[in-house]
């Protein structure tokens, strides 16, 4: 699983790259080989008007699946990347467990399951 993580409006420093792919790791690392890219966008929205304003947008390519977005927004930095990381989880989770369901019906008798 390939991490990309960009940062618009501030520099990106080894300590927030170095957390940002920590938590992206331990969020997917159970789906690792379902995930091909995380691109994780940091921004900092309002600049020098203050508030909630640090936010991250975490993007996964969830192979032959599609794409998944995650997105939150914080006073701090490092609690955004922890929420989208948490939500990115559950939305990844949600759509291999849909896909493996949807494979397993069998078309010719509703309600019964394909025995490999």
């Amino acid at each position: 699983m390939l991490v990309d993580s960009r940062a618009l409006g501030f520099a990106l420093t080894d300590a927030i790259r170095t957390h940002v792919e920590a938590r992206i790791n331990t969020a997917l690392g159970p789906f690792a080989r379902r995930v091909v890219k995380v691109t994780a966008r940091l921004e900092d929205v309002n600049a020098d008007r203050g508030g909630d304003d640090k936010r991250c947008r975490l993007v996964a390519a969830v192979g032959r699946r599609g794409i998944v977005v995650s997105e939150a927004i914080h006073r701090d930095l490092y609690v955004a990347v922890d929420e989208a990381a948490e939500r990115i989880r559950r939305l990844v989770q949600r759509l291999l467990t849909r896909h493996i369901g949807r494979e397993r019906k069998d078309t010719q008798r509703p309600g019964a399951l394909v025995t490999p």
